[in-house]
Formats: structure tokens, sequence, C-alpha cells
């Protein structure tokens, strides 16, 4: 009788035990406060730094791009969609801690100054989630970065284009503010260029 009791009191103890390493959050109290971010850095099919599950419906190309009214790192002025004159405009969502981000930004200044006669390049900081603002000026300094740097602070932006991850990239055709082509996930510059050269060829074909 007493080695049945003992089996059973042995295999309750296992039992607990394996629940407690599988699922530590059923044991913990603990509420946790951090955003739904997932580290997708091993997946080779995102090549990004987090993966975010976007508050709502996914901007698709041919949506149009929500206009916003963000300050720009190097004045106090605020800067919409509207204050753009170019044919195009290429708006990369950025952090200084993406790594992803910061390889692909020499590409978008190659970018920008080859094709600044059509397009507007924007590197639009997700500084709610950056520590301050100093690294993000420290960066564009170091790098000699000239492209307009806007800073979404409260994440509202973010969240208005749906990124999913870092970087990520939305070419707006000016006239109608329309999203011709959506990438998540770093792009080289021949992938920025093959991208713009489609629309470009798209647009004199309509």
């Amino acid at each position: 009788m007493w080695k049945k009791i003992v089996a059973i009191i042995l295999l309750s103890v296992l039992v607990i035990l394996v629940i407690y390493n599988n699922f530590p959050s059923l044991f913990s109290n603990e509420v946790s406060n951090e955003p739904n971010m997932f580290d997708v850095t091993g997946d080779t099919s995102i090549n990004g730094e987090y993966i975010v599950a976007p508050n709502k419906e996914m901007l698709k190309e041919g949506m149009q791009a929500p206009d916003f009214s963000l300050p720009s790192l190097h004045s106090d002025e605020l800067v919409s969609l509207s204050s753009f004159s170019k044919e195009y405009i290429v708006l990369n969502f950025w952090a200084t801690w993406c790594k992803p981000c910061t390889e692909e930004m020499p590409d978008l200044q190659k970018l920008k100054e080859t094709y600044e006669s059509k397009v507007d390049v924007i590197a639009l900081n997700i500084t709610s989630m950056e520590s301050k603002v100093e690294n993000i000026k420290k960066f564009i300094k170091d790098g000699n970065f000239t492209m307009d740097v806007l800073l979404d602070t409260d994440g509202q932006t973010y969240e208005q284009y749906s990124v999913i991850n870092v970087p990520s990239t939305f070419f707006i055709r000016k006239s109608d503010y329309t999203i011709v082509k959506r990438v998540n996930g770093m792009m080289t510059y021949d992938q920025m260029e093959d991208h713009l050269e489609g629309i470009f060829n798209e647009n004199k074909s309509s």
C-alpha cells in the first residue's frame, strides 16, 4: 500500500516539474508590459530585426498612404507627406538598434543621390522604441546621411502603416498618395533601384 502511495507522489512531482519547466508562465503572477515582439533574426524568410503584430489592417499596395505630422530630426518643423514635392516618396521605417536598418542606410543615401530629381527619400525613425534621440543624431551625423529624418515619437505612424518588422519601406506615388510597393525587410541598392525602375516603367505604360 505504502509503495503505491510513494509511487503516486513521485509521479505527481515529476508531472509538476515537467509542466513547470515547459510552461513557467502558469506559475507566475507577473503581468508582462513588454510590447508584443518576437526576435526573428534567425528566420531567413525575413531580413529584419524584430517582428511586431500590427494593431490595424495591413497596408497593401494599391491602398492610400496615411498622412502624418512628425518633427524633423534637425528642426522643430512638423513634416507631412504633402511637404514633399517629388513624383515619388520612398518612406523607410528604421531604428538605430536594428542592424539590418543601419546596414541599409548607405544604400538609401545612394538612392537619394541617384534619383534626387524624381524621388524624396524619408528615413522615418521609430523613436518610441529608441532609448534616446541623441543616438539617432549621432548615427545620422557619423554616416553623413542627408535624407530627411523624421521622428515617430509616439509610435502612431508606425501603427498606422502596420509595420511588422524593420526595416520596412513604402514606395508612394505623390500625385494620389498611393502605395505602389511595400517591402518588409532589408533591401540592397540593386533591389531598391529595380523596384523604382519597375514603378517608373509601369507609370509610363499606364
